[in-house]
């Protein structure tokens, strides 16, 4: 994974996100996605390609520092805090529930979705768009 400038995905983050609808979805995802890294086993963080002690408490760090912003600038900053490891991280979760909600079958969407959850479809869709214009570089592999 390549190390991320901490102000440099910030700067990302709140370029990505330019609705309350996307905002929201960012901060589902890094809930999400950390709250997952922490329970994890060091098994699978090992065979994800994350290191197995750094990484669940590089993420609760983050979450705990984060839990008090009133603001989606201010949480993304708190979030990340020129910290690269949870500045990949971030990107590494915004990256993979954008793909997950954004693979929902138009029948899946019209069964079961309910407006949360056709918001957070939308949200992934324009997110993914958002990250490939600003930056290519962090195209996912």
């Amino acid at each position: 994974m390549n190390a991320t400038q901490p102000d440099i995905a910030v700067r990302l983050l709140l370029r990505a996100a330019t609705a309350p609808r996307e905002e929201r979805f960012v901060v589902y995802a890094v809930r999400t996605y950390f709250t997952r890294v922490m329970h994890a086993s060091m098994k699978k963080l090992r065979a994800y390609g994350l290191r197995p002690v750094v990484t669940p408490v590089a993420a609760e760090l983050a979450l705990n520092r984060a839990v008090c912003a009133r603001t989606f600038p201010e949480f993304v900053t708190q979030l990340i805090s020129d910290d690269r490891d949870v500045a990949d991280l971030v990107l590494r979760a915004i990256r993979l529930y954008a793909d997950l909600f954004s693979r929902l079958s138009v029948q899946a969407r019209k069964t079961e979705a309910s407006d949360i959850e056709r918001d957070m479809y939308i949200a992934a869709q324009v997110i993914q768009r958002n990250l490939s214009f600003i930056s290519p570089a962090h195209q996912p592999q």
